[in-house]
């Protein structure tokens, strides 16, 4: 039998969809929920531009509690800028992938015998604080670490099965605003590198930190790594090495987190945090007891607590 399909298009003449373009924050930004967040849209459109400027009521920005593969839908917001305040982002439990989506979109006046376009535009922020196996994608010379069910672990989970030249990549990040990066890791093996690197497993090197073997895969311990800003957002690698590593010995190490330090892509910061360590220096192996002080910025409560 003779089969027929149809596809429809639209075409619209005399009018051009307007473009679209979120200034601030950037694609891949960092954030802590609770943040405040500002925003700039930036909308450029053939025929509106003639009769001047943009009409920024007509400007709608939503807020997005991304998880996992979704999103649900929180605020809206009208005008060209403003200010997106995040929610506690307590709503799913511990050591789920939460991130958030921005998403703002102009709807211009139309033209003489021609409708109204719309043009949008979105973006993804993703917390300072992150899971290691909510990695983007992994791979690398050993095949790429995988993930483990650890009940001693943040989230439940960490990488494991990590070899030389393995890698992991987080996209999108911007670290404007960012300046080192915290990893929660461990080892039972050799020990290795982590060097994170901009673009690539072989891009440029942004900072890298030293995990030694700490008597056991379950014995974490959290060195931290300055790190430089390669501008625009990127795709991050964390690039895993240890020359003297071969295939008869065990894995370089699990990483179970990362906690990108700085403000990131908060108005303001403001909340100052210390830590009181006694003792505070010694050889291993030895007991520390750690204690904190948080003191909020001004008109700001504490939502949640990380060690």
């Amino acid at each position: 039998d003779e089969l027929t399909a149809l596809a429809v298009q639209d075409i619209t003449v005399g009018n051009t969809r307007p473009e679209v373009t979120i200034q601030q924050p950037p694609d891949g930004g960092m954030f802590s929920f609770g943040d405040t967040i500002p925003f700039t849209v930036k909308v450029t459109d053939a025929e509106d531009d003639e009769t001047g400027p943009i009409d920024c009521s007509r400007v709608v920005v939503q807020s997005q509690l991304g998880h996992d593969t979704h999103l649900h839908p929180l605020d809206n917001y009208t005008g060209c800028t403003g200010e997106i305040v995040t929610d506690a982002g307590d709503s799913h439990g511990p050591g789920q992938n939460l991130y958030y989506g921005i998403t703002a979109q102009y709807e211009d006046k139309g033209a003489p015998d021609a409708p109204a376009l719309t043009g949008s535009t979105s973006l993804t922020l993703r917390t300072s604080f992150r899971e290691a196996e909510h990695r983007t994608v992994t791979g690398g010379a050993g095949g790429g670490a995988d993930i483990g069910s650890r009940a001693d672990a943040s989230g439940g989970k960490r990488l494991i099965e990590i070899e030389d030249g393995d890698w992991v990549a987080f996209e999108p990040v911007n670290l404007a605003g960012v300046e080192s990066v915290t990893v929660g890791a461990s080892s039972g093996g050799l020990g290795g590198t982590v060097e994170f690197r901009a673009g690539s497993p072989t891009g440029e090197l942004l900072g890298s930190v030293e995990i030694p073997n700490t008597g056991g895969y379950d014995k974490l311990i959290s060195p931290t790594a300055e790190l430089k800003d390669p501008g625009g957002s990127t795709t991050l690698y964390a690039v895993f090495t240890n020359p003297d590593w071969g295939p008869d010995k065990a894995d370089l190490l699990s990483v179970d987190w990362l906690h990108f330090n700085g403000p990131g892509v908060e108005k303001e910061g403001g909340t100052t945090v210390s830590v009181k360590a006694e003792p505070a220096s010694g050889t291993a192996p030895s007991a520390v007891s750690l204690s904190s002080t948080v003191e909020p910025a001004e008109g700001r409560t504490i939502a949640s607590y990380h060690w």
